[in-house]
């Protein structure tokens, strides 16, 4: 499986409940549970979509089930991160 935009830089920061930043984020508050040290996992659901998230080792995988179109699609992606501070 490969990104639908190889490449492509995504800007995010995770502070509580809450995952901001351009590209994927689609819900206002998300589910997050911290996992290890650097990782999470976060989960927000609408009548229009559900998204999954997993930060691990600096990888975010990310996956959505969209639920607007006459049948639902499931997308996935996976992004590089590097932590800026």
């Amino acid at each position: 499986m490969s990104p639908a935009f190889p490449g492509r830089i995504l800007n995010f920061l995770q502070e509580g409940q809450n995952l901001t930043g351009d590209g994927v984020f689609y819900h206002d508050i998300y589910h997050v549970t911290l996992d290890g040290a650097s990782g999470f996992r976060a989960r927000a659901q609408s009548e229009e979509r559900d998204d999954l998230y997993w930060l691990d080792a600096g990888i975010l995988f990310h996956t959505a089930i969209i639920k607007y179109r006459s049948e639902p699609v499931i997308q996935s992606q996976a992004f590089a991160c590097t932590v800026v501070e």
